[in-house]
């Protein structure tokens, strides 16, 4: 099996296809593709990897990971969806593309309705149709993706959930660069957690996670995404957020004094709080949310 030589950037695509013909057709329209980046056409480029025989993509398929695999149907003197069903089996979150003839166009089309992304006609093999029919096939797919990883909502508090956070939360950041905005991420730590299962039971600790849900929505009435983003952590982000004179420590600690009072016999409310610029950061949000907080927001017993 040969491959052109490509940076890890690259889509890693499989061609399985025993006509040397048109594994040539291919080549020759990926290497058109690079030769007018300008277009930018497809989007992305493309390492491409061959495969002369089923038997060789199935090997292929198991071994390694692909961004998509162009299939002829007939390889190798398979017929029907044979080909398409086994290496579905050993790659179903990989979109496939069927290469097929015209007078096999149902049976791509058959293949579409059991799961593949797309099909080209061999008449139509050529830099243009074969770019259009990639990219789609990759949009394709990444819209599945992300509807199956559409923002959850957290049962016990009703926030976003730490997926939705994460998804949502990028996008916002790009939104915010893109309209000159100022953008915010506020954390919160639910501290002694791990605690209060034993020394107060299982109740009254989900009870001071709604209770913290119901910080959160009160402190940001205008935030642009609320969420619970850990077990014990929650999260904020705020495009062009209001400033304030207090600190997120301090202002929790008041809330809880003005909801509950100064605490002592029920489950002690404290936090650990921080605010970053998220334009100051190149972090991802997920290491951000790792990041330890360094300051205390405790309130005093």
């Amino acid at each position: 099996m040969g491959k052109t030589t490509g940076e890890k950037t690259k889509a890693r695509l499989l061609l399985v296809e025993s006509d040397a013909w048109d594994a040539g057709l291919v080549q020759e329209a990926l290497d058109e593709l690079e030769d007018r980046p300008h277009e930018n056409v497809l989007g992305r480029a493309v390492e491409l990897f061959h495969a002369e025989t089923l038997e060789e993509a199935l090997a292929s398929a198991s071994a390694e990971t692909y961004d998509l695999i162009l299939l002829d149907l007939a390889t190798g003197g398979a017929s029907g969806l044979h080909a398409y069903l086994r290496l579905r089996d050993l790659a179903p979150s990989t979109p496939f593309v069927i290469l097929t003839v015209r007078e096999e166009e149902s049976l791509a089309l058959t293949a579409i309705r059991e799961g593949a992304a797309g099909y080209l006609l061999k008449e139509d093999l050529d830099c243009l149709p074969l770019a259009r029919t990639l990219r789609a096939a990759f949009e394709h797919h990444h819209a599945l993706l992300a509807r199956e990883e559409m923002p959850g909502t957290d049962d016990l508090t009703g926030l976003t959930s730490r997926a939705g956070f994460l998804y949502l939360g990028e996008m916002l950041r790009r939104l915010a660069s893109r309209w000159r905005k100022s953008s915010s991420l506020s954390v919160i730590n639910l501290t002694g957690y791990g605690r209060m299962k034993d020394v107060f039971g299982a109740q009254a600790r989900d009870l001071a996670l709604i209770e913290t849900a119901e910080m959160v929505r009160d402190l940001f009435p205008d935030a642009d995404l609320l969420a619970r983003t850990g077990t014990e952590q929650f999260a904020i982000i705020s495009l062009a957020p209001a400033p304030s004179s207090e600190s997120l420590q301090t202002r929790s600690r008041h809330w809880v004094e003005k909801r509950i009072g100064r605490q002592s016999v029920t489950p002690p409310l404290e936090y650990d709080a921080r605010e970053i610029s998220l334009a100051d950061s190149d972090d991802s949000l997920a290491d951000l949310l790792r990041a330890p907080l360094a300051q205390s927001a405790g309130v005093p017993k």
